[in-house]
């Protein structure tokens, strides 16, 4: 007992020496005026404490030794900051957190609990947000604050729908902030997330269950209004010579002005193909054909990039070796179906997933036609034919003998909903021949 009070009578004079010092003119240890700054209930100092700027500090805060509040900063439970605050290098902030009026925050970010953090974030100066952010519970960021893309106050299922065991593996599509944008029920965590472009063209291969060519014309002709066609096929027949100067044979000049009277209507089209004389002449005799005429000699074709298999390439030396054993249709189609050829080759699907997003949708939004038409070569088609059908089709050359046939492909409807419908296309009576 009497060591108690005696500890409680130190403790007394020690406060009266504290703020002896601290009322008086000579230099204090707080390099601060106090009169913005607030301290409530248990707050424990021991030693200097140099605090920049107005601080309001509310509940338990224990401070010990030198404190300044420069660099890192760790926060945790309550704090209420005001005023102009420039925090660099490492921030660490646990629990509720109010800040108001101009924040800059540098480096990085560690915030836990009271944040949920969807997609990419990326703060630089006057808190920057890019892409995605819900934001729950206490947290609150008032002025100077440049918000790019969607924040999102409310939980997914908002715009989406409930994530549940019933619909996991299912993809949906939502506008945000006027982008259409894709989101996955994962299979594992049963939460909604960001689809990648390979989940999206995967998950739409899947619902298009592509198993045999389809007639080219009869896909044009059930494009509903609104919705865009994007169309890829091989060029129309060549001689033996596969060099890019080598022109369509007479034979293929009747296919491609055969095949554009079939494709004949009101839709409007715009074509693109490799910069090779007989893809060129593919995309203007299908055009004489709709029109029914013999030819159109003005006829604008873009000349379009990644039209050849070195899309898939990886190591041009590696195929190259590979090519003094193998044919290019056994190697490709090895690959397409096996995975062979894995030191050669990219991914398969990522490749192709690739391919249809970053040349065949941008293709046809430019166009801004109902429909987009591409003629290319059988050695870029054929993984991608293989691709679409989720390798129900055979083209395996190693194997059957099957290849493409002129004038076969593959297409796409995009519909208004932003879904996607995949088929496999033919030109000719058949998508496939054997050699």
């Amino acid at each position: 007992m009497r060591k108690r009070k005696l500890t409680q009578a130190l403790l007394s004079l020690s406060f009266l020496i504290l703020f002896d010092s601290c009322s008086g003119d000579s230099e204090a240890s707080v390099s601060t005026d106090v009169s913005d700054e607030v301290v409530r209930d248990s707050v424990v100092v021991h030693d200097s404490v140099n605090v920049i700027d107005s601080v309001h500090i509310i509940d338990s805060l224990d401070v010990k030794d030198s404190v300044s509040i420069k660099d890192s900063l760790i926060v945790k439970d309550s704090v209420r900051i005001k005023d102009s605050v420039v925090v660099k290098d490492s921030v660490r902030i646990k629990d509720s957190v109010v800040v108001k009026d101009s924040v800059r925050i540098i480096d990085s970010v560690n915030v836990k609990d009271s944040v949920r953090i969807i997609d990419s974030v990326n703060v630089k100066d006057s808190v920057r947000i890019i892409d995605s952010v819900k934001v729950r519970d206490s947290v609150h960021v008032v002025d100077s604050v440049n918000v790019k893309d969607s924040v999102a106050v409310r939980d997914p299922e908002y715009f989406l729908g409930k994530c549940s065991q019933e619909n996991k593996g299912t993809l949906k599509s939502t506008v945000i902030q006027e982008e259409l944008r894709y989101f996955f029920c994962d299979e594992g965590t049963v939460m909604w997330r960001a689809a990648s472009n390979v989940d999206v063209n995967n998950y739409y291969v899947q619902k298009s269950a592509v198993t045999k060519f389809v007639r080219l014309d009869s896909v044009a002709g059930i494009l509903a209004e609104g919705e865009r066609l994007v169309v890829v096929i091989r060029h129309a027949e060549r001689n033996s010579d596969s060099s890019s100067s080598t022109p369509l044979n007479a034979n293929g000049v009747q296919q491609a002005l055969e095949l554009g009277g079939k494709l004949a209507s009101s839709l409007e089209y715009h074509y693109g193909a490799s910069g090779s004389i007989r893809t060129q002449q593919t995309c203007r005799y299908i055009a004489a054909g709709r029109a029914g005429v013999d030819t159109i000699a003005d006829l604008t074709v873009d000349t379009l990039s990644h039209m050849g298999e070195s899309w898939y390439v990886k190591d041009a030396a590696a195929y190259n070796t590979a090519k003094n054993s193998n044919s290019s249709w056994d190697i490709l189609s090895k690959w397409a179906y096996k995975n062979s050829y894995s030191d050669v080759f990219y991914d398969f699907e990522p490749r192709c997933s690739e391919w249809i997003d970053s040349v065949a949708i941008p293709f046809a939004e430019r166009a801004g036609t109902d429909v987009a038409f591409i003629a290319t070569h059988d050695l870029l088609i054929m993984p991608l034919v293989v691709y679409v059908s989720a390798k129900n089709i055979d083209i395996k050359h190693y194997e059957s003998n099957k290849w493409l046939n002129y004038l076969a492909g593959f297409a796409i409807v995009l519909k208004l909903d932003g879904s996607r419908v995949f088929y496999a296309v033919k030109g000719l009576d058949a998508g496939r021949i054997s050699s």
